[in-house]
């Protein structure tokens, strides 16, 4: 017998090996947990796996007691013929987290004092937190005759309200010939309150579609007032009904359904005093529900009077017992009961839950956010989106002139992503809108390696929403023009973002209209030119540097920089060592033509890039602007303006730069010279103090490359919070930036340096001597780094790592 006992007990804590055996195969077994979660829906599924990825092994409990999860919002559309309970239903075993323990069994009460939860099969589950998501139960006996009807297949009474009843409504749609048909709304709280709008709109388009609805009615009785919560919704549906010539009796509910009869019985007005009877020949029912027993018998201190669990509305934690959260329709929450609630909700028990567990700290509040879409026939929806009180919050901004937000990130690249992602942790959902038209996001970095032949178009761009923050709105489109003044900004599609502050990170543009004949040049793919400094021409790069069998190779830069000054002498070098290695580098004349006065902004680094060039044989010209690009030639500009033409069979060009047009024709914000007028070191607007600026629109004389985007985006993350909350911004930026420059395709050198054009190296040795390891660093390191941190709002430049790595600054 001991034996036995004793195997149970290892099947019981070994449950997550053997999938197909429940732990509640021992009998009258004690648990105990970190974290009991009491339901196993949609809350109780996604608490779970937060929770199951932060603690130990076997510290979150589950307690739910069915072997299937439905995803209930398509319980519409089987109703109206478009899908099966099938598609509808998992195992629960697929989408509970395999790290929680599963105990497949029913809470059958809950001692909150006692931090105890006894389950209907005996158990007893001692917890430290417990999160009760057990939902609302339809109450089919509060409406006599009901039960009874759903269960007879001729009744011609159905509910998309359960997986066992809305195949029956599909079959009622399909054998209904003509007649009354009347759908209904309870007088209790319910799951997806639009769902009983919703069938009857597809029932409508059902009946046109098999020309049934000229002999029906259409009859829908609710125990609203209106027909929906919020005034706005309600006034497109009411559209709706009259246009499908749907009857709205409000103010009435279902008493009683006579299925011998065929006939539903209904009391209506204020003191429902007033009774009437309807026949049908098709009747879909929304049956009352309420939560499950189980938290009327834990106390009147665990729910009020009806059943639900009392938490505070914002921070969704229990109002008498600091260790429980509730989330998900039996809660007393006055928000719409929908999965998209839930969706919010549980990113704010996730915040308050954790800082419960640290001892107290920073609560989140859930602002009542829920959503319905509202199909309105086979092929339309109305999206419902809104807040406590019935406050619309919608997310799509379609067909409105106006969208509003605490904070507009102008520009989906490095800065903008970093920004979001820092202030994503911050704000609320949908407090941050970034405006970007491009679908994809370019690290830029990764084009010389492409037009070098050492990475692959594909790996330097991903999808922008793939990147962005998940409460981040993405409103693809782009700034039209600035008015500060109004906090306004005006899109190319025609809408007006209202923002309380704004950060600016539009980036550079490439001014290939400045070179005449540049632009054809790179198009033709016959002509030997090309640029690393897009996207669209990289890949060329790479073709012309294979396809080069000598001559003279020209590479510029010109007097209007931009962004990665470095990468033009980066390909160069590149291209060097893949000619030499060819061996056509004794047929081969390279030259390098700046419209600057050195090859380097920083002394220390010019000098090593001079004697780079020196042991290449690269010939370097000073001071020669491109100007033109003809079909053999191309032609610079001297300081003393005297034309100078050079042939080439190879032509690399480094375009001049330029803001967008709508930052540099907006004198309210750019310099002179088109750029964003910052303070240098706090990165706020020398004129409207609500609004900050990263990258290179900036006019900040630091050197334009990503690093120094990773200490700029540090500063203002610090900034701006500081003025949102009425503060001076404290933090400074010093100029930080840094250039890794491969030399061949096995060294390089990195420059670092801030806005004295001093060093600033992270590494004990001198990074100004070529290396493998900067190689491997701009190679593999970097990527990795960017992707995975910069651009989330984790990497905030090398300062903490040089301190480690070199304390004296050598």
């Amino acid at each position: 017998m001991n034996n036995f006992l004793f195997k149970l007990s290892f099947l019981s804590k070994n449950a997550w090996i053997f999938r197909h055996l429940s732990v509640s195969a021992a009998k009258n077994a004690n648990y105990s947990c970190k974290l009991l979660v009491v339901g196993g829906g949609t809350g109780g599924c996604t608490m779970a796996a937060k929770f199951a990825r932060r603690l130990k092994k076997d510290s979150v409990i589950i307690l739910e007691p069915s072997s299937d999860h439905y995803y209930q919002p398509l319980f519409t559309l089987v109703g109206a013929g478009v899908t099966s309970v099938a598609a509808t239903r998992r195992s629960a075993r697929s989408v509970l987290p395999a790290a929680a323990r599963w105990v497949q069994d029913s809470a059958e009460s809950i001692h909150p004092k006692e931090n105890l939860v006894r389950t209907t099969a005996g158990h007893t589950i001692n917890y430290e937190y417990l999160i009760v998501a057990v939902g609302l139960v339809n109450d089919y006996a509060k409406v006599p005759g009901l039960t009874e009807a759903l269960k007879d297949r001729n009744s011609g009474v159905s509910t998309i309200y359960s997986s066992d009843y809305c195949e029956k409504t599909w079959s009622d749609f399909k054998n209904f010939k003509g007649g009354e048909a009347v759908f209904t709304y309870p007088d209790t709280p319910i799951k997806c309150p639009g769902a009983p709008q919703k069938i009857a709109y597809m029932a409508d388009s059902y009946f046109t579609k098999t020309n049934v609805r000229s002999k029906s009615n259409i009859t829908y009785n609710t125990c609203l007032p209106v027909i929906f919560g919020v005034k706005k919704y309600a006034d497109a549906l009411m559209k709706v009904v009259e246009r499908k010539k749907i009857k709205v009796n409000y103010k009435t509910v279902l008493k009683e359904v006579r299925p011998d009869k065929k006939e539903a019985v209904f009391y209506s007005g204020d003191d429902r005093t007033e009774e009437s009877t309807q026949a049908y020949a098709l009747l879909h029912v929304t049956p009352p529900m309420r939560p499950p027993r189980v938290l009327l018998a834990g106390g009147a201190a665990l729910a009020d009077a009806a059943g639900f669990l009392t938490v505070d509305k914002f921070s969704l934690q229990h109002t008498v017992y600091p260790n429980i959260f509730g989330i998900g329709d039996c809660t007393n929450t006055p928000n719409s009961k929908t999965a998209a609630a839930i969706a919010k909700q549980a990113a704010v028990v996730e915040h308050n839950l954790q800082a419960a567990m640290r001892g107290g700290g920073g609560r989140r509040a859930y602002d009542g956010y829920g959503a319905c879409p509202l199909v309105t026939s086979y092929h339309t929806c109305v999206l419902a989106e809104f807040l406590y009180d019935g406050v619309p919050h919608e997310t799509f901004p379609i067909n409105q002139c106006n969208c509003r937000c605490k904070l507009l990130v102008v520009g989906g690249g490095t800065g903008g992503c970093s920004v979001a992602w820092r202030f994503s942790k911050k704000l609320n959902d949908k407090d941050i809108i970034v405006l970007e038209p491009n679908k994809d996001h370019f690290y830029q970095p990764l084009f010389s390696l492409v037009g070098a032949g050492i990475k692959n178009f594909a790996e330097c761009h991903k999808p922008l929403r793939s990147l962005l923050p998940h409460n981040v709105l993405w409103l693809r489109d782009h700034a039209s023009c600035f008015d500060p003044c109004n906090n306004v900004v005006h899109t190319g599609c025609g809408f007006k973002v209202r923002y309380d502050h704004m950060v600016l990170a539009v980036g550079l543009l490439n001014d290939y209209d400045q070179i005449l004949g540049l632009r054809y040049a790179l198009s033709n793919p016959l002509a030997p030119v090309s640029t690393i400094y897009s996207p669209e021409y990289c890949q060329k790069c790479w073709c012309c540097i294979q396809g080069f069998k000598g001559g003279h190779a020209i590479f510029t830069f010109p007097k209007r920089a931009g962004k990665c000054s470095g990468a033009a002498q980066k390909i160069m070098y590149l291209a060097h060592d893949f000619w030499k290695k060819n061996n056509i580098n004794s047929v081969t004349n390279i030259t390098y033509n700046t419209a600057g006065g050195s090859l380097f902004g920083v002394p220390k680094y010019a000098a090593a890039l001079v004697k780079v060039t020196n042991d290449r044989n690269i010939i370097v010209n000073y001071q020669l602007d491109l100007i033109e690009v003809t079909q053999h030639r191309a032609v610079f500009l001297d300081v003393n303006g005297q034309t100078i033409i050079l042939p080439y069979k190879f032509l690399h060009v480094t375009p001049a730069m330029s803001p967008p047009r709508c930052l540099s024709e907006c004198s309210q914000l750019a310099d002179d010279s088109g750029y964003l007028n910052l303070d240098h070191r706090t990165l706020q607007h020398r004129r409207y103090s609500n609004i900050y600026g990263l990258g290179d629109c900036t006019n900040t004389p630091n050197s334009k490359t990503a690093a120094a985007v990773a200490k700029q985006s540090r500063v203002l993350e610090l900034n701006l919070w500081d003025t949102m909350y009425g503060k001076e911004p404290s933090a400074k930026y010093d100029g930080y930036g840094a250039c890794p420059m491969l030399t061949s395709y096995k060294t390089g050198i990195l420059a670092e340096f801030t806005y004295d054009k001093k060093p600033c190296e992270t590494f004990p040795f001198d990074q100004s001597k070529e290396r493998r390891s900067i190689y491997y660093l701009n190679k593999e390191v970097l990527p990795y780094i960017y992707w995975n941190k910069l651009i989330k709002g984790k990497w905030n430049g090398p300062t903490t790592l040089r301190k480690f790595i070199n304390p004296f600054g050598r």
